[in-house]
């Protein structure tokens, strides 16, 4: 949640929200999710730089008081809740998209900058100026023994580490100017970025990276953090012919890799081990993202890819000044691409992953709780209780009846004194797939779901 700076957790055996965390110190998590090899961590980073503790801070002094700070939060998996683990207080840039590594680099994770200029005022001029950003490279296994040791600050009850005092564990890779997406390969050995203000990829090796750190080839510091030698890191620039605009990358099952084109409006399918260009189709228009059958894990599955466009001019029915965009669906299975088919969607089709259906295993029914103090079974248990000004209502849902207080001569009614609190506990009797029932409280804006089996409460 971009807006609101969150992040949100979903059971995908109930495809429900369990929990969401609001992520401090920072201005919109565009950066994240990414998500390390076993879920040890999810990383948010944020998108904009702001004050720590969103305090106030003049733009005058942007370069000193604002950071760019990203968590690393985790998932308890029993209690179904996020928390944040630690904070990194990186430069005050703005901060695009990001990854983990794979197998040789799983300890390791990758993330794009712009704005390493710090423009405070017309940003696309003046946050252009510099001929290369930067790729923030960081180890958190690193990071994580630096908090086990105390090496960070307390910032507002967060643990935060500052690079420039806490040194180790976090490096600068020399990119292209204004990189978008950054996408670690399948086998986890280069990580590949897009200049979105320049027309060519650049596929950097974890391996040279390694060493280059070892042998400490730096190319001076930023922020207190070691730049690392663009050309000590840099496997191959790739610029297919009148290809502009790449954003983002996505694999197949054979390590071919699909990016997106802004502005030349095409995917570019090519070989990250050669540079290669093997073949490209137009889309309508300006894909930002993709994604591909598990493209983003260490197997793709290789058969599908989504275009994930942000300008679909002409292409549908119009429907007033903002228009439908479009999601094309492309079968890469073979040797050459070909768009299969196209949906309308909302505005800038963001972000995707696709996983195979065989994975989501989803629950049809709540399973009965006999030990739910709030859930009723029989529906001759409903019943209205009251405990002074608090009234406590434990009803069921049926087709198609709701019953509140079986032995009243209306059942299905629930009458209270204004001033009282009231609390509903609802259960769904009806444990047969697909019955959902609905609650609400006209005029209150209070309305929740009560799915098959579950016990709900407002």
């Amino acid at each position: 949640d971009v807006a609101n700076s969150r992040a949100a957790v979903m059971d995908l055996k109930t495809f429900t929200v369990k929990d969401i965390i609001e992520v401090p110190n920072t201005s919109g998590p565009h950066c994240a999710a990414f998500v390390t090899e076993n879920t040890e961590y999810l990383f948010l980073p944020t998108r904009f730089s702001v004050p720590l503790g969103h305090q106030y801070a003049s733009l005058d002094e942007y370069s000193e008081k604002y950071r760019g700070v990203m968590s690393a939060v985790t998932f308890n998996e029993k209690a179904q809740k996020l928390h944040i683990a630690y904070q990194v207080a990186l430069p005050p840039w703005s901060y695009d998209l990001s990854d983990a590594g794979k197998k040789i680099s799983k300890d390791w994770a990758v993330l794009t900058t712009y704005n390493t200029e710090e423009a405070t005022t017309n940003l696309e001029i003046n946050a252009s100026q510099e001929d290369r950003d930067f790729i923030v490279l960081f180890n958190w296994k690193e990071l994580e023994n630096m908090v086990k040791e105390g090496k960070y600050d307390n910032v507002g009850g967060q643990k935060m580490i500052f690079p420039e005092k806490h040194k180790g564990g976090i490096y600068l890779v020399p990119v292209a100017k204004s990189p978008h997406g950054v996408d670690v390969t399948p086998d986890g050995k280069y990580f590949i970025a897009s200049g979105k203000l320049a027309p060519l990829l650049t596929v950097f090796s974890f391996e040279k990276a390694f060493q280059a750190i070892e042998k400490k080839e730096f190319a001076g510091e930023r922020n207190g953090i070691p730049i690392l030698k663009y050309e000590s890191v840099m496997e191959r620039e790739v610029n297919p012919e009148n290809a502009l605009g790449p954003l983002h990358t996505q694999f197949d099952d054979k390590g071919m890799a699909y990016t997106t084109m802004f502005i030349s409006s095409e995917v570019v399918k090519w070989n990250p081990e050669t540079g290669e260009v093997l073949d490209r189709v137009p889309v309508q228009y300006s894909p930002g993202h993709a994604v591909a059958a598990e493209g983003d894990t260490v197997s793709p599955d290789g058969k599908y890819l989504v275009s994930l466009n942000k300008l679909a001019k002409d292409s549908y029915l119009s429907v007033g000044p903002s228009h439908p965009e479009s999601m094309q669906l492309i079968d890469i299975s073979g040797e050459k691409m070909k768009v299969i088919q196209s949906s309308p969607v909302d505005p800038e089709p963001h972000y995707g992953q696709m996983i195979k259906a065989d994975k989501i295993k989803t629950i049809e029914v709540y399973p009965k709780d006999e030990n739910h103090p709030n859930a009723v079974y029989n529906q001759k248990d409903a019943r209205i209780v009251r405990k002074g000004n608090e009234v406590h209502v434990y009803g069921i849902a049926m087709r198609s009846k709701f019953i509140f207080d079986a032995n009243a001569k209306r059942p299905d009614v629930i009458e209270v004194n204004e001033g009282d609190k009231v609390v509903v506990h609802l259960t769904n009797l009806d444990f047969d797939e697909d019955i959902t029932h609905g609650f609400a409280i006209n005029q209150y804006n209070l309305n929740m779901e009560i799915q098959p089996g579950q016990t709900n409460t407002i």
